[in-house]
């Protein structure tokens, strides 16, 4: 399923956070702002890393809390981080590197998010495609914060919950 570097990643991230359980917030905060940060999303496998560090954490007895605020705050840093290059740099972003690499994302996202607007920034956590790329699109439509910030948010929570939360939840230990 991944390449091996990203397997050997997903063990390094878990055993440290197992062996060192407050690394548990940095580790989901880099992995979440990577996961929602458009262009490094592509190279992050953050939704099995998150998975796997739920599952550790169910598995380690220790608080799940402190991870879901980790990458609650990743994926709204890299959400924020997102809108404001999109809000600043338009639609010239599509000729730059490496958004130019993006371009048919970028235009499906466009369309996702002119469907369904501010609430297309809270859909589009939940759906690995749109990820990253529907809050640059939201800058580059000119959507503003507090609409983008709100969804972000809300859409946030409920995405490090599901995807912590469960898998510590279903280890036993939650």
């Amino acid at each position: 399923m991944f390449h091996g570097w990203a397997q050997d990643a997903i063990a390094f991230l878990t055993a440290t956070a197992r062996a060192h359980p407050f690394w548990a917030f940095p580790i989901a905060f880099a992995t979440a702002f990577t996961e929602s940060f458009v262009g490094f999303s592509i190279l992050v496998p953050g939704f099995a890393i998150l998975v796997a560090l739920g599952t550790v954490i169910g598995a380690s007895n220790i608080s799940v809390v402190p991870a879901i605020l980790g990458a609650a705050s990743g994926a709204i840093c890299g959400n924020w981080i997102s809108w404001w290059l999109g809000c600043h740099y338009h639609h010239q972003l599509v000729h730059l590197w490496p958004f130019r690499k993006f371009e048919p994302q970028i235009e499906k996202a466009l369309h996702f998010f002119h469907r369904w607007g501010a609430w297309g920034v809270f859909f589009g956590q939940f759906l690995g495609p749109f990820r990253a790329t529907v809050p640059l699109v939201a800058g580059m439509s000119e959507l503003e914060f507090m609409p983008f910030i709100i969804a972000s948010i809300a859409a946030a929570f409920l995405w490090a919950t599901l995807l912590l939360a469960f898998p510590a939840f279903a280890t036993g230990m939650f």
